[in-house]
């Protein structure tokens, strides 16, 4: 198996898989064994694979509704397309009719326990949606989801949903293993005076010299957890039938992200639940009404700090090895 380096330690060239047991799944426990692993492999790599992790009945569910839905919504001139229409990646959130929202989708608990474990004990989420795959030729640039100053350590995790067996002829998404390691908004392209969410192209050719991306696959039921700052960027759909991932970001509540979920009133008695069986709380923005997900958009969101401490300390937010290149180059 291909081999490749970071800070002097050899490790695969694939996403790691932890296998979650039925009887773990049914429970929602993570044992402190699965847990050391996970945050083992989610420190080194920036990703990890939760194998049989969700019931896949609840996923048909979601397919079945989701599915026909992204044609549909694929015809709509003002619908979002993740770095244009010719990537035909788009935004596609999860229905919000209660019916239809799973506890281990929404608040996976083998999933919480390991991102409490990394994020401390109060967690929160602040966006729920997802992208959808259509049939293309377009792929997006290789990417992170944070351009702005943002700290060294772990600060948001993003858990992927597919709906399906994931592979790469139906679009599994490229990821840079260990990216994160060195994530800093300096990384990023400058656009009109703003940056934006593109790795420079030089860096992204440097990394791939000694650190080539990687295609994860998964059979249909497991979810996976990606640093927010890893680099990744959506590939081409060979099939014909859509690619559906949903998508949830978690923070800790001290981080004070901005962003809200809007959620229907009627959805917070189960959403109160979720939090009580596993520590998860939705920073929702309530409506007393119905809420179309279908007109959920990515561009909205903004997974950076609102702590006025996090904010004074933004010298420090870049990656120990540029941190004392600044210090040395200071006058």
């Amino acid at each position: 198996m291909p081999k490749r380096t970071h800070s002097d330690t050899l490790y695969d060239q694939e996403v790691h898989t932890v296998h979650v047991s039925d009887t773990a799944r049914a429970a929602g426990i993570a044992s402190p064994e699965l847990i050391a692993e996970a945050l083992t492999y989610l420190h080194r790599d920036g990703i990890l694979i939760l194998e049989n992790a969700i019931e896949t009945s609840h996923l048909d569910a979601l397919n079945d509704v989701l599915a026909p839905e992204a044609f549909e919504i694929a015809k709509n001139p003002n619908h979002h397309f993740n770095f244009g229409r010719q990537t035909r990646n788009m935004d596609q959130a999860p229905p919000l009719n209660p019916e239809l929202m799973f506890q281990d989708v929404w608040a996976n608990p083998v999933a919480c326990s390991i991102l409490k474990a990394i994020l401390g004990p109060e967690i929160v989420c602040h966006y729920a949606n997802g992208n959808t795959a259509l049939k293309a030729n377009g792929r997006q640039p290789v990417h992170s989801d944070i351009e702005k100053p943002h700290p060294a350590f772990p600060f948001a995790y993003l858990i992927n949903i597919p709906l399906c067996d994931l592979s790469i002829q139906n679009g599994s998404t490229e990821v840079w293993l260990g990216s994160h390691h060195d994530s800093c908004a300096d990384q990023h392209v400058v656009y009109d005076g703003e940056r934006v969410l593109h790795i420079k192209p030089e860096l992204v050719e440097q990394r791939r010299q000694h650190s080539p991306p990687t295609n994860p696959c998964s059979k249909k039921g497991s979810l996976i957890i990606r640093d927010i700052r890893l680099w990744h960027a959506g590939i081409p759909n060979r099939t014909a039938n859509p690619r559906i991932m949903l998508a949830f970001v978690i923070q800790p509540k001290w981080f004070k992200a901005p962003s809200r979920v809007l959620l229907p009133l009627k959805a917070k008695g189960l959403v109160d639940q979720w939090r009580a069986n596993t520590g998860l709380e939705y920073h929702a923005g309530w409506v007393d009404g119905d809420v179309d997900h279908k007109t959920v958009r990515s561009t909205d969101v903004d997974f950076s700090t609102n702590n006025s401490k996090m904010l004074e300390l933004e010298e420090l937010m870049r990656p120990p090895s540029l941190a004392s290149t600044a210090r040395r180059n200071d006058p």
